[in-house]
């Protein structure tokens, strides 16, 4: 859970499964028979629908053959009365995918995800910027323990310090706890979160809260 695809492609390569390039390329441009993927030729095509799990790959397998297996999988995962929740939502399944990205890449520990979950569905519903770090480390195409104000000013779409509302896709691999999230976020108040030192988060409901609780545990 939380690899991007070029992650994806790198750890699967490194033992010796697929061709790199010849992987990206399948997955940007292949023909797969889920509907609801976006069309061949877009950047980032399947970015957060290879289903991270535990794969028995045989070497020698064509990277279409690979691809397939984990999209069948998310499919799978993917259950029928989560099509009917996004549906409620009025949320397109990319757009549940690209959400339970940033929800995985933000949780270290799963009780957090359905609280994070809600504090990004309230900002949206106010009008809010998202400002996840995630989103902006994707943007950079590096993982920075500390992001600068530089960095929240990249000009990308999938900064979402400086764009409203969701970035274009998913920025990872989410798992099925981060996707369940999505669709089912808790019940809060809550606008702001901040990561603790045991990898857990602090939530708050109005930004003196949340300037408190950084002066806290960001130090």
């Amino acid at each position: 859970e939380g690899y991007n695809l070029q992650q994806m492609a790198d750890l699967l390569a490194k033992k010796g499964l697929v061709n790199k390039d010849r992987f990206l390329q399948v997955a940007k441009r292949g023909e797969f028979s889920l509907v609801y993927l976006p069309e061949p030729g877009t950047e980032g095509r399947l970015e957060g629908f290879l289903f991270p799990d535990t794969y028995q790959i045989i070497k020698g397998w064509p990277e279409e053959k690979i691809i397939n297996m984990m999209l069948q999988r998310f499919d799978e995962v993917f259950l029928p009365e989560w099509h009917k929740r996004a549906d409620e939502m009025e949320m397109t399944i990319n757009e549940v995918v690209t959400l339970a990205s940033i929800i995985e890449r933000e949780a270290k520990i799963s009780a957090d995800r359905p609280l994070i979950s809600s504090v990004f569905h309230n900002r949206m519903k106010k009008g809010m910027h998202l400002e996840s770090c995630a989103t902006v480390q994707y943007a950079l195409g590096e993982v920075k323990e500390v992001l600068l104000y530089e960095d929240l000013e990249i000009d990308s779409p999938y900064n979402t310090y400086v764009h409203g509302g969701l970035p274009p896709g998913p920025i990872a691999s989410p798992g099925r706890d981060s996707l369940e999230a999505a669709l089912y976020p808790a019940q809060s108040n809550y606008l702001y979160f901040v990561a603790k030192p045991d990898g857990s988060h602090y939530f708050s409901r109005t930004l003196a809260e949340h300037n408190e609780a950084k002066r806290k545990y960001l130090k």
